[in-house]
């Protein structure tokens, strides 16, 4: 019979209670060791994985927004020649500087944008252009110093090496704007040419980009982007590495329309930037004007600018990378006011007289972007409306009007429209010389900046007559400039 001891258990039981705290004791212990292990492992690994590439680390947190900063978008425009007959020196530095204000004017740093995501600027500057690219550099936009990336030496194909130096607007120098794809510090690169603003932020179109296809916030950013054929929207690459517009006003119905060199949107790729580039040194570029010339003998040729930044995107993406990227609605984003109807100038041949009337883009119920209402416009590219620093304020030569290329021409944009389209810019103008004012007390910068007569309800002061010799400069010194870009534009905390 087994009796219990009531002082006490037992010396055999004290023997298995003793070996069971041991057991336990020890079981803790290298449970312990190996946590402590494990997180030392995960440790050195994640520090392996930064010390070997940093950059996609970097790159990682800023795509997931895991950094406390906002996302921040590339903005940037290729500077090729120093001088142009289109403008004048004090109209390119005020159209870089309204440019940039604009920007600033659609992204997280002007709180009433409405906009999440934050900007740096870049400048690509050729090497022919090294010598005044200081100017923007005391903007504050970022400069990057490239010579061409194909010398026409190298192209293989013989047409386009003994043309490409004639193409509009600077032969083979214009696939500078090609290095937009290696900025690899930010997730997007927007790129544009300088004779360009924004009117509102783009964040459908980086959300779209930058969030999961199917994720609730991806879907609805999908669903807002604006497309130049709506029905496809369901047809997006899942991917999205690029936006684009067309230059429809050029095609005849039918053909293949150029890409707007204007204006692109996209991924910076490595890749991609390698591809065009072997694209460009084989050179296959078939001579003339029907839909077996161009780039690959596809079509993509036959339109100011082909042989280089107009044709070559378009093959591109339409026939080296399909599937990768979304053309937007040209009348609401890279808006030029152009006429798309196959009425007129240019490429329009007469005998054609089954296409005259017709959309160019080949469809029906085509938008006019003549008459396009601003409220939808989201970013403006000032070519069929002329520059606002011109002072182009005629509907026809004679009288007052300096010459033909300050005319608005009927055949290719609405007068009216392009007066609103001009306002525009000069408002974006007016609103930054008021903020430098206010900033640094320089009245000057709006008695001397605002004192032009010609036209005053459109160009607000900006013009004393048509043309460039009428054009009113920005009435701000260096040492404005300099606080406007430390404290109007500063970074983001």
């Amino acid at each position: 019979m087994v009796t219990f001891n009531r002082r006490g258990t037992s010396s055999g039981e004290r023997q298995i209670i003793s070996i069971q705290k041991i057991f336990t004791i020890l079981s803790i212990v290298l449970i312990s060791l190996f946590l402590c292990a494990l997180r030392l492992w995960s440790s050195f690994a994640e520090q392996n994985s930064l010390s070997s590439n940093p950059k996609d680390i970097s790159n990682s947190k800023k795509r997931s927004g895991t950094s406390n900063k906002p996302v921040q978008i590339a903005y940037a425009i290729s500077l090729i020649k120093c001088s142009d007959k289109q403008s004048s020196t004090s109209g390119l530095i005020d159209a870089a500087t309204v440019l940039r204000h604009s920007v600033h004017q659609t992204s997280v740093r002007n709180p009433n944008s409405g906009s999440k995501y934050d900007y740096k600027m870049y400048a690509i500057v050729h090497k022919k252009a090294e010598s005044c690219s200081h100017l923007l550099g005391d903007l504050g936009y970022h400069i990057i110093v490239k010579d061409s990336p194909v010398q026409t030496s190298e192209i293989r194909g013989d047409y386009l090496r003994k043309n490409v130096h004639r193409e509009w607007c600077c032969g083979a120098d214009e696939f500078v704007k090609l290095f937009a794809y290696t900025i690899h510090d930010h997730p997007i690169v927007v790129h544009t040419d300088i004779d360009f603003m924004y009117v509102k932020p783009m964040d459908d179109l980086f959300d779209a980009m930058l969030l999961p296809h199917d994720s609730d916030e991806g879907k609805a950013a999908r669903d807002r982007v604006e497309l130049e054929y709506p029905d496809k929207k369901q047809t997006m690459p899942e991917d999205i590495q690029a936006y684009l517009t067309r230059d429809y006003h050029q095609v005849i119905p039918g053909r293949k329309a150029a890409f707007q060199a204007g204006f692109i949107v996209l991924k910076p790729n490595q890749t991609v930037f390698d591809q065009y580039l072997e694209i460009i040194r084989e050179g296959n570029y078939v001579e003339g004007f029907s839909r077996e010339n161009g780039w690959g003998g596809k079509g993509y040729g036959g339109v100011v600018g082909s042989m280089a930044m107009q044709g070559l995107p378009a093959y591109y993406y339409d026939e080296i990378a399909p599937n990768t990227s979304v053309e937007l609605n040209g009348c609401r984003y890279n808006h030029m006011g152009a006429n798309i109807f196959y009425e007129d100038v240019p490429n329009f041949i007469r005998k054609y007289t089954d296409l005259h009337g017709k959309c160019r883009r080949n469809v029906e119920g085509c938008e006019d972007c003549r008459k396009t209402d601003m409220s939808l416009i989201k970013n403006i590219h000032f070519t069929n409306c002329r520059k606002p620093w011109n002072c182009a304020g005629c509907k026809e030569n004679g009288g007052q009007c300096s010459g033909k290329n300050n005319i608005i021409d009927p055949r290719t944009a609405d007068y009216d429209h392009c007066m609103q389209v001009a306002r525009t810019w000069h408002e974006m103008r007016s609103e930054l010389e008021r903020q430098i004012q206010a900033l640094t007390g320089n009245d000057e910068v709006l008695s001397e900046g605002q004192k032009g007569n010609y036209k005053k309800d459109v160009f607000m002061g900006h013009c004393d007559a048509d043309g460039q010799i009428g054009y009113v400069p920005i009435a701000a010194s260096k040492e404005n400039m300099s606080l406007t870009v430390t404290k109007i534009w500063k970074e983001t905390n």
